[in-house]
């Protein structure tokens, strides 16, 4: 069940005339949600297929991937939620905006008189038109230890880059509108991270972890709180019982052990605009 726990407030943020990041926000939740179903169900009928009863819980979901694969899940979710949407679009940097003398003079040129590339352009992982305004979203994923729910260094590590990159991305949004009003109306940036609630367990402890999972849940969104800059929305999807016992992985590849399982409950979702005027 897809649950909110915090939403996005202020006027710019519900403006329905502009785009209510909100609404934006929760539809794409919902497609992911979605899509992270029926692909596993159709993982679920492929293995029953094959007449070998306990394999059907050998799970590997897209929500529970790596970045990379859970990408293109949200690439799908907001290509499906927004007007139209693009993916890895080039952002000129704003700190590289400068004069062709002040470039020769930084050596910042090549040998053809060309920008290289590593200094000329960054890209936004997606730009969706949404209502009457551009989102560029800065999407990053990591892990939770689901018995002990507490912010690791990698956690913080990934959310401060988020928002660093989103930042960059609100600044570029605004000089291309000040260029093109039409094509970027009302830009906003947001960094989007999914934390993946899991651990490893037997298979016979699975029935015992789902009677605590409305507590370490809620766990979870405690430890959450607690980054800096916070958190302005929070929400979470439990995964259907069914769901919950997936197939081991090794260097991000299924590594099935007889009697193992990796525990996964569910996930958070936390975001925060670029722009302090969104901030609750």
């Amino acid at each position: 069940m897809l649950r909110l726990i915090k939403t996005f407030s202020g006027k710019t943020a519900a403006n329905s005339n502009a785009g209510d990041l909100n609404r934006f926000l929760c539809d794409v939740l919902v497609e992911v949600a979605a899509e992270n179903y029926r692909q596993t169900m159709y993982e679920v009928m492929a293995l029953s297929a094959q007449g070998d009863p306990g394999r059907q819980f050998d799970l590997d979901p897209p929500l529970r991937a790596n970045e990379r694969v859970m990408s293109g899940l949200f690439a799908t979710a907001i290509a499906r939620a927004s007007l139209r949407s693009r993916t890895e679009v080039r952002i000129d940097r704003p700190e590289q905006v400068l004069t062709m003398e002040a470039l020769n003079d930084s050596g910042a040129l090549d040998e053809d008189g060309e920008t290289p590339p590593s200094t000329k352009y960054g890209r936004v992982d997606y730009l969706a038109w949404y209502g009457s305004r551009v989102i560029g979203i800065e999407l990053k994923m990591s892990g939770m230890n689901c018995a002990t729910p507490k912010l690791t260094q990698q956690i913080v590590r990934r959310w401060d880059k988020a928002m660093e990159q989103a930042r960059t991305v609100q600044n570029c949004l605004r000089d291309r509108q000040r260029e093109d009003r039409i094509r970027y109306p009302n830009p906003i940036s947001l960094a989007l991270m999914v934390l993946v609630g899991r651990r490893n367990t037997s298979v016979e402890n699975v029935d015992t972890l789902n009677e605590s999972i409305e507590v370490i849940e809620q766990s979870a969104i405690d430890a959450v709180a607690g980054l800096k800059p916070r958190p302005t929305f929070i929400a979470t999807y439990a995964f259907p019982n069914e769901f919950r016992q997936l197939v081991p992985q090794r260097r991000g590849k299924v590594s099935p052990k007889e009697g193992s399982a990796m525990y996964t409950p569910f996930v958070l979702f936390i975001a925060r605009p670029a722009v302090n005027s969104l901030s609750a």
